[in-house]
């Protein structure tokens, strides 16, 4: 049932994360444990941009997948 799934093209559900692996980095700690990564330019789901240079979109195009 994931047939619109793993690969990038047009009337598939496109999920994809933009990054630079030089430069990826956790910055989150036990204190801040929600701050975004660095290094991490977009993050699209569904086609739509939900990350954008550490920022978050409110594209809520996101939603769980069930097993079986």
């Amino acid at each position: 049932r994931l047939g619109d799934r793993g690969r990038i093209a047009r009337h598939m559900a496109a999920d994809a994360v933009v990054f630079d692996p030089a430069k990826v980095a956790d910055t989150a700690t036990f204190a801040s444990p929600f701050s975004y990564p660095v290094g991490i330019t977009a993050v699209i789901v569904n086609g739509a941009i939900a990350v954008r240079e550490g920022e978050g979109r409110d594209s809520r195009t996101g939603r769980g997948l069930r097993a079986g």
